[in-house]
């Protein structure tokens, strides 16, 4: 399914632009557009990865969570013994 995309207009500093239309006409690249997509794609990732962080580090200080993740760990102990440490 392809994605919905929508048309925006940034300003990009010109080293950055003369950078990827020279890998785009070398071939290394299909495109300036893609490479964008490709960039911004994995800035999205870190920002999320970053944020995920964040959320454990904070619950990592929440009684509450604490208590049922180790109340979880307790109650799964007796399953995991029985795969021998393997998956």
């Amino acid at each position: 399914m392809a994605t919905k995309t929508v048309r925006y207009t940034a300003t990009l500093p010109l080293e950055y632009v003369n950078a990827l239309k020279g890998f785009a006409k070398e071939k290394g690249i299909p495109s300036v557009d893609y490479a964008i997509n490709m960039a911004l794609d994995m800035y999205i990732r870190e920002l999320k990865a970053a944020d995920c962080t964040a959320q454990m580090k904070n619950a990592g200080k929440d009684e509450a969570f604490l208590s049922r993740t180790l109340n979880c760990v307790n109650d799964f102990s007796a399953l995991d013994g029985e795969v021998d440490g393997k998956w």
